[in-house]
């Protein structure tokens, strides 16, 4: 008789901000954090050639919000979320 042997998946290493905005992309989906605390995530509309600023589409509705390097932000850049995953 067969038994099951459910997989057990490693635990998800934690993801690192990403110090170098060059290596975000338009349609990357990341989570954005203020000195202030608060946190946002959802993906990357636009993004200017010399990498100082993006635009993000909040995955939580409130729009779109500007991002720029020169502001106390960390950005890391996650895996999206099966419900927003392309089809």
């Amino acid at each position: 008789m067969y038994r099951h042997n459910p997989v057990r998946r490693a635990a998800a290493l934690p993801q690192a901000p990403v110090p170098d905005w060059s290596k975000l992309a338009r349609d990357d989906y990341v989570e954005v954090r203020t000195s202030i605390g608060a946190v946002f995530a959802g993906t990357i509309d636009m993004i200017a050639a010399n990498r100082s600023v993006f635009w993000v589409i909040r995955s939580d509705g409130a729009g779109r919000t500007m991002v720029y390097s020169g502001d106390d932000v960390s950005v890391t850049k996650v895996a999206r979320r099966p419900e927003f995953a392309a089809a």
